[in-house]
């Protein structure tokens, strides 16, 4: 079976495409491992409190609205 060219050519340049992705991140500032570490640190103990928070009774609401609705169709 023939190979498409056109294949080829989209594969080549997502493969470069990449590459140039690879060059720009080299450009980017790194923060060091403490500093990484922190910020981790507090994302996960923001993220866990706002996991914990409960539900807007208005969301929940919309959600009860939308189950009756999908059910009755």
């Amino acid at each position: 079976m023939p190979r498409r060219s056109d294949v080829t050519d989209d594969l080549l340049q997502q493969e470069n495409d990449f590459v140039g992705l690879d060059a720009q991140r080299a450009d980017i500032a790194r923060l060091p491992g403490t500093a990484a570490q922190l910020i981790g640190e507090r994302m996960r103990t923001m993220y866990a409190k706002l996991v914990r928070e409960p539900v807007p009774s208005p969301l929940l609401e919309l959600v009860r609205q939308l189950e009756t609705k999908e059910r009755s169709e």
